[in-house]
């Protein structure tokens, strides 16, 4: 039997205007941050249009001119697909937000490969979007498999990616010096260029990726959505779709690399386009390792703010005491993500456990699996059972159907639901 939970509903009745708004907005997809370049690669097998529509939908609500290029066997395809996802290809391509053309097209209008031709006519496309008073500049090139030069990626990245006037800052204007000395793009710009390596084998990815390397500069990144998309479920014998709705419990070892796991979550939600909320502490393990990803939004509990503090767009204090506040800014983003898959990480179980003790503990998490009872909500408890004694780590275990152990042998599937 759970206690009365008069003086919790009250409590959370009175904080409910308490969670700072800024933390609700959608965040960035991919980790994308301005001025940055990725490289994603890509197989036939990883749902590469949900990515992509989602980054162009978030271009053009933010102001950006977004420009993508495609494979010339996906002409007949893109504008379906991106209406598909709930873009207004027509509406954004009159007022000009919104440029679409294959890879012939931008590349090769003349039957031809000007590598050349074709970096001047993007610099060309870059200071017209900031001159009509864009807020960036935001390109997406898919090359798929360079059919559309006969499979020369080679020639493509020779005499179009290495031109110094993308990333030389003796030679473009759009590029700056770090402190370090290492050059990275204006804050105009937000870059992706997507690869198909269905059909090459590792030796070709690494190479093929060993040249991009090679010609980037500070701010490129490289993400491999076939690799990412099941990262965390794969581990333990399922695929997204099956991972879905979960409710997971992780008991780990401290002095195991047991963030590793939170990471691989971190990706597969990534991969699939599904927001990631991370309730730790600023000093843990978890919040260390995952501190640079964006796209993540931290609630950070803390034992010297009495409310809910702001720190960054996604970052919020909360009292680390205080339950019935951390279970207020969980209602406040399952409300305003009902209609989406979100993802949820909590590692503040023994921190609840060790400052307000077992019996709220144990309301705090029957009232969080209460909440997020839907489908459409996974979520991942991190316990240090070594912390705790047997009866209390028990009564967490109770809660939950699908069970985790991650300790030096690795991880090991102890309990699972199956559905």
């Amino acid at each position: 039997m759970l206690p009365n939970l008069s003086i919790l509903d009250s409590l959370r009745r009175r904080g409910k205007r308490s969670i700072p708004l800024d933390v609700l907005k959608p965040n960035p997809v991919l980790n994308f941050s301005e001025g940055e370049s990725k490289i994603v690669t890509y197989t036939s097998a990883a749902g590469k249009m949900k990515i992509f529509s989602a980054y162009i939908r978030e271009g053009l609500e933010n102001g950006d001119l977004v420009d993508y290029s495609y494979p010339d066997e996906e002409s007949e395809t893109v504008r379906a697909k991106l209406r598909e996802y709930g873009i207004d290809v027509e509406k954004h391509e009159s007022n000009g937000s919104l440029n679409l053309s294959s890879q012939t097209e931008y590349l090769m209008p003349d039957g031809k490969f000007d590598g050349e031709r074709a970096v001047q006519m993007g610099l060309d496309r870059w200071a017209e979007a900031k001159k009509k008073g864009f807020k960036h500049y935001r390109d997406l090139e898919d090359v798929g498999d360079f059919s559309f030069i006969n499979g020369q990626w080679q020639k493509y990245i020779t005499d179009y990616w290495r031109d110094p006037r993308w990333t030389d800052p003796e030679v473009s204007k759009w590029v700056v010096r770090t402190d370090l000395a290492k050059a990275i793009y204006e804050p105009f710009l937000i870059e992706m260029t997507a690869v198909n390596v269905e059909h090459m084998i590792e030796t070709q990815v690494t190479e093929l990726l060993k040249a991009f390397g090679e010609g980037a500069f500070e701010s490129t990144r490289f993400i491999d959505l076939l690799q990412d998309i099941n990262s965390f479920s794969r581990s333990i014998g399922l695929d997204h779709e099956r991972l879905v709705g979960r409710k997971i419990l992780l008991e780990f070892d401290p002095v195991s690399s047991y963030e590793k796991i939170v990471d691989r979550l971190a990706k597969e939600s990534r991969a699939n386009v599904e927001s990631l909320f991370v309730f730790t502490s600023s000093t843990s393990p978890i919040h260390t390792h995952l501190a640079d990803q964006t796209a993540i939004k931290f609630f950070l509990t803390s034992l010297s703010t009495s409310i809910p503090k702001s720190t960054s767009e996604n970052k919020v204090l909360l009292p680390a005491k205080n339950a019935p506040l951390i279970l207020d800014a969980l209602s406040k983003v399952l409300e305003t993500y009902e209609d989406t898959n979100a993802c949820f990480v909590f590692d503040i179980l023994s921190e609840l456990l060790t400052t307000i003790g077992r019996e709220k503990t144990f309301i705090f998490l029957h009232h969080a699996l209460d909440m997020m009872s839907s489908g459409k909500t996974t979520s991942l408890f991190l316990l240090n059972t070594s912390a705790h004694e047997a009866e209390a780590v028990s009564h967490v275990r109770n809660f939950f159907s699908n069970q985790l152990v991650y300790d030096k042998n690795g991880l090991e599937i102890t309990k699972t639901s199956q559905f």
